[in-house]
């Protein structure tokens, strides 16, 4: 038996998620709000916020699809704006396909078949909605740009490079992408800092905060309290964020692990998928 916690902060994507064998029990002051347990399969929103810990007891294999901004709108066509900080059942959305594709998951020997597998149901989904509903905007290239550098520009440039106004741009945003751009460049600036800490250990607060244009530290510990509930220092000092063992795999290489049962430690496997 095997026994994890995981601490619940706040999130920049919208994750599909599939318990395959033993489901958590989540715990927090918000629990009865948003409740992982007894769910076989959800769909979680961006979550603005910390929502306490999710326990696993068992042994326990899971499946998770990150999205990044608008691509699990430009997938589904759902406004995201009513996913943010919510969780719901899979099947809401895919309907019976939810728990096919955790069937086909749950067969599968390896996590490349397992992401083949989940890459097809996702395909039928966008191929049927682009024949059927295609509305072309400046959104989904901005959303990638933001990704990719973000905080670069102020949200009138982003507006005016998606040709739209301010207006329109800050509505449109947030029903594909799930929170204001506004927000969502603040989110991506928090990730670096998070990045940037892991990678550099050694380095300060202080220039940790420079490096990714905060006024100052005060606004840097001010973001970790918005999104974490701790402060930067007590943010990694907590038991819950010890990292597992992680895999990281490309989508053509022949190196996925099998799944094996006796593992004594969580293990994540990451398989990096191409822009669709």
């Amino acid at each position: 038996m095997v026994s994890f916690n995981s601490y619940r902060p706040a999130s920049n994507e919208t994750s599909l998620v599939f318990y395959l064998r033993d489901q958590p029990k989540h715990y927090g002051a918000d629990a009865k709000n948003f409740s992982l347990q007894d769910k076989q399969h959800c769909i979680i929103g961006l979550l603005t916020r910390r929502n306490g810990i999710v326990s696993f007891k068992g042994r326990y294999h899971t499946f998770i699809i990150h999205f990044r901004a608008n691509g699990f709108n430009a997938i589904f066509h759902f406004p995201m704006n009513e996913l943010t900080d919510k969780i719901y059942c899979a099947a809401d959305v895919l309907g019976k396909r939810a728990s096919f594709l955790r069937e086909q998951l749950q067969h599968a020997p390896n996590v490349q078949q397992m992401a083949c597998i989940a890459d097809q149901i996702l395909l039928s989904f966008l191929n049927n909605h682009t024949r059927d509903n295609f509305l072309p905007d400046g959104i989904s290239p901005i959303s990638r740009m933001l990704y990719n550098q973000p905080n670069l520009l102020t949200i009138r440039q982003y507006a005016y490079k998606a040709n739209m106004s301010i207006r329109n741009f800050q509505r449109r945003f947030t029903e594909q992408v799930g929170i204001p751009p506004k927000l969502y460049l603040k989110f991506m600036r928090f990730n670096e800092v998070i990045k940037l800490k892991i990678m550099q250990p050694e380095l300060s607060w202080t220039a940790i905060a420079c490096s990714c244009a905060y006024f100052d530290q005060t606004h840097l510990i001010k973001d970790f309290k918005q999104f974490t509930g701790f402060t930067p220092v007590d943010f990694f000092k907590n038991p819950h964020l010890k990292l597992p063992r992680i895999d990281v795999a490309e989508p053509n290489e022949n190196t996925f692990r099998a799944f094996n049962n006796k593992l004594p430690e969580e293990r994540v496997v990451f398989v990096k998928r191409r822009n669709l």
